[in-house]
């Protein structure tokens, strides 16, 4: 049986506005369904998808957790975080503050 994307966890995520079409990407070693909570209520510390939507009533109306996919995974947390940068590279989101980006050498 497949497993609900909900209860995934290791996973680079994207979520794009319903109203605006901004977008976020994001990477989890949690539930999948815990960080998507964690961006639509807000905790101690906001996300930008958080402030985002508390920022433009139009967009909280129109997004909920359909707003948010599973865009790739991996079973290591380094290159979970590789997968990450490389997707945020892609997709360029306007949601995303962080704009560090891992040097990374290959050796052959």
């Amino acid at each position: 049986d497949r497993l609900p994307s909900v209860l995934r966890s290791n996973v680079v995520y994207k979520f794009t506005c319903a109203c605006c079409n901004a977008s976020y990407v994001g990477e989890t070693t949690r539930h999948f369904g815990v960080r998507v909570h964690e961006h639509l209520h807000k905790k101690s510390k906001p996300s930008s998808v958080f402030l985002h939507l508390e920022n433009n009533p139009n967009c909280r109306l129109a997004c909920d957790e359909s707003c948010f996919e599973i865009i790739d995974s991996d079973s290591s947390p380094y290159r979970l975080k590789v997968k990450e940068a490389i997707h945020n590279e892609w997709i360029k989101p306007v949601l995303n503050k962080q704009r560090k980006l891992l040097k990374v050498s290959i050796l052959v």
